[in-house]
């Protein structure tokens, strides 16, 4: 079964989140890291080459008309090879930052619905692969899959690359019989969380904020753990604060007090 396109676009919403509470799909940063410039939930840049597909899936003159700063040097990069369009796109910045008018281009064409949709549209491929797992493992609990935990699997394969070699059955053996003993030893563990660690302290406010998670979000929040311990030492707490915080639904990320919405008709 195809995943559903306007779960693609909340999956989008709730990931962008973390880069941009307000407004995800208008994400824009300069070259901070050598790839010119990144545009929208998932930064789609100009150095990997990922970003000129969405933009010249548009029409160019409505991109023309979204960017009057910078909208023929855009296609005109997006057109070129993508060392070329490096040096075309690097003149709008001063070092890393973007110039003011150019930052407000390209805000707008990134927010625009002809962008959001090519931003779904470039991100189908992987929500099926997170669909056809999540699919998998919700049969093997006999649970019916619903957006919300579409989106933690989407989240975990376009963040983390996959869930490594975790299994619901490795779940359901963490679980045991005693779901309330399992919650408290993964928050025992975010209590411990040391200052060298990305996320400590939002660890530690999870740590009371989690203590009572308990029914459908359980088995998700302990796969959150699992895959946390897959992930580098110091990037464990920050890789759970996010998975758990969407298995259930709140918690601290990146200092902010997290609060999600799955509401299908609000996802942009």
């Amino acid at each position: 079964m195809n995943v559903p396109q306007n779960w693609i676009q909340l999956a989008l919403s709730t990931t962008g989140h973390f880069e941009d509470a307000t407004h995800p799909f208008s994400a824009v940063t300069g070259n901070f890291d050598g790839m010119g410039i990144s545009v929208g939930v998932l930064q789609w840049n100009i150095g990997s080459g990922s970003l000129q597909p969405l933009v010249l899936g548009m029409n160019p003159n409505d991109v023309k008309a979204m960017c009057p700063n910078c909208g023929d040097d855009l296609l005109r990069a997006c057109e070129a090879r993508p060392s070329d369009g490096l040096a075309i796109v690097s003149a709008w910045q001063i070092g890393s930052q973007l110039k003011p008018p150019v930052l407000a281009d390209l805000k707008a064409l990134a927010q625009s619905s002809n962008f959001v949709a090519q931003q779904v549209k470039a991100a189908t491929h992987v929500a099926q692969n997170a669909y056809d797992t999540a699919s998998s493992w919700y049969q093997s609990w006999a649970l019916q899959l619903d957006p919300q935990a579409f989106c933690w699997f989407f989240d975990v394969y376009t963040q983390n690359g996959g869930l490594a070699d975790v299994t619901p059955a490795q779940v359901d053996s963490f679980i045991g019989g005693d779901s309330a003993h399992a919650v408290n030893t993964v928050c025992t563990w975010l209590s411990a969380r040391q200052a060298f660690e990305h996320g400590a302290k939002d660890s530690i406010r999870n740590a009371t904020q989690w203590k009572n998670v308990s029914g459908p979000p359980t088995r998700l929040f302990i796969a959150s753990y699992l895959r946390s311990q897959k992930s580098k030492l110091e990037w464990r707490a920050d890789v759970l604060n996010r998975k758990a915080t969407i298995a259930v639904g709140n918690g601290w990320v990146h200092g902010e007090n997290v609060n999600l919405s799955f509401n299908l008709a609000a996802s942009t």
